[in-house]
């Protein structure tokens, strides 16, 4: 079964369990029915008044401190055309693999499950290769060097922050 089949099982499973059990329990014990609540009322809110306000030299933008991305790595742990596996737990507990390398043009990442059969991939010298049936996979652009895999390995978008590298999954 494939990762994704699997993520969707378990989403359909996890969805499907709650309302059978309170179907279940719904037949066995008398529903009471839920009181609606009584609307608050509202206060008055106080008018603006009309002095006009002064800017202070203090007073700065709030940035968010939001950052888009899963941390994966340091950043001083990838050098130059030195690829590294990377592992990150879904939702779901699963371990991922992620191929990620630094490059002249940035940081890439690519999942490091072979597109031929899934196998997931390791590190031999400089690139990936599948142990299942061979393939072999360039870990700067994810294209595939020898088959049988036809597909280029699934690429994600990375961000550097803070001397971290952050890979957006979706």
């Amino acid at each position: 079964m494939s990762q994704m089949s699997r993520r969707l099982f378990f989403l359909l499973l996890g969805a499907l369990i709650p309302g059978i059990a309170t179907d279940k329990s719904g037949a066995i014990t008398k529903k009471k029915p839920t009181p609606t609540p009584t609307p608050k009322k509202k206060t008055p809110t106080p008018t603006p008044t009309s002095k006009k306000p002064t800017a202070s030299p203090e007073a700065k933008p709030t940035q968010s401190s939001i950052i888009e991305g899963v941390f994966i790595a340091k950043s001083a742990d990838l050098k130059l055309r030195q690829p590294k596996v990377f592992y990150l737990k879904d939702s779901f507990g699963i371990s991922t693999g992620y191929c990620l390398t630094r490059t002249t043009k940035g940081v890439v990442a690519f999942n490091t499950r072979c597109t031929h059969a899934g196998a997931p991939t390791s590190l031999s010298g400089t690139q990936l290769l599948c142990p299942a049936h061979g393939s072999i996979f360039n870990p700067e652009d994810g294209a595939v060097i020898r088959g049988p895999a036809l597909e280029p390995l699934k690429s994600y978008r990375t961000i550097e922050v803070k001397e971290e590298v952050r890979i957006i999954i979706s």
